[in-house]
């Protein structure tokens, strides 16, 4: 007989398992400010141009996560291309709440090389176990902001070959933003990419073209874009997934 009731809820908890996977497929959730929140309903669209938006709902809540294609790849969020953007906005006892990783000023997060520059020297050398050890920083001139520090590669010829590390963030600073990495030949310079008030990234990891789906992971901080006294400054949003959202031609 407990061999018999073993047996019944072993099937039980199977079925129980089979019934959460496809309560999974389709998905879409994350932590909102450290506490999990898992959409009702998630559809995506595809235009005419190819880009992608991909629409989470709650009873009061949306999430939007727009990139330029759905092609598998990352797309960095808070930069000046404005077809790459998260936005969240909540409508609850009357309080309005939006939120969106919109371009503004503040310590910077991410720098892309534009100008390798020559006649400089590495802050950091290769350990032998993998990373990277730096003893040192140049500092930057230039943008909108002050105080930002990068650690540096340079290869024989001196020309900058990778930004390791932010080593300062400084502040004031603004997605566009163009610094010159000092000595050298003070002609290596960095573009800003994205500040730390507002920047992520969406990761789609599978495009099925033949079920027209999408998924992937996504993780962002978003600005307050309404002022609303009653929100944060800034919401922040990680561990994000996707998973298999259905792609519907946009309207």
């Amino acid at each position: 007989m407990k061999r018999f009731l073993s047996l019944i809820l072993i099937a039980m908890a199977m079925t129980s398992c089979q019934e959460d996977v496809k309560f999974n497929n389709p998905g879409f959730q994350g932590l909102k400010d450290d506490v999990l929140w898992i959409a009702n309903d998630t559809r995506a669209y595809l235009s005419g141009s190819g880009q992608l938006s991909i629409e989470a709902y709650t009873q009061f809540e949306l999430i939007t996560l727009n990139t330029n294609s759905a092609n598998v790849g990352t797309y960095i969020l808070g930069t000046t291309n404005s077809n790459n953007l998260a936005t969240y906005s909540s409508t609850f006892n009357d309080v309005d709440l939006e939120y969106a990783t919109v371009p503004v000023s503040g310590p910077v997060s991410n720098v892309q090389i534009v100008n390798i520059g020559s006649g400089y020297t590495s802050d950091c050398t290769i350990q032998s176990g993998g990373g990277y050890n730096c003893s040192s920083s140049h500092e930057t001139t230039g943008g909108s902001g002050s105080g930002l520090r990068v650690a540096i590669v340079a290869n024989t010829a001196g020309a900058v070959t990778s930004v390791v590390r932010v080593t300062a963030r400084g502040n004031g600073y603004l997605p566009g933003d163009i610094v010159t990495v000092a000595q050298g030949n003070v002609n290596c310079q960095l573009r800003i990419l994205s500040t730390l008030n507002s920047n992520g990234e969406i990761q789609i990891t599978e495009y099925d073209n033949e079920n027209m789906t999408v998924s992937g992971k996504f993780k962002f901080n978003a600005t307050n874009t309404n002022s609303s006294p009653f929100a944060n400054p800034i919401l922040n949003f990680q561990y994000g997934e996707f998973y298999k959202i259905p792609i519907f031609p946009s309207l």
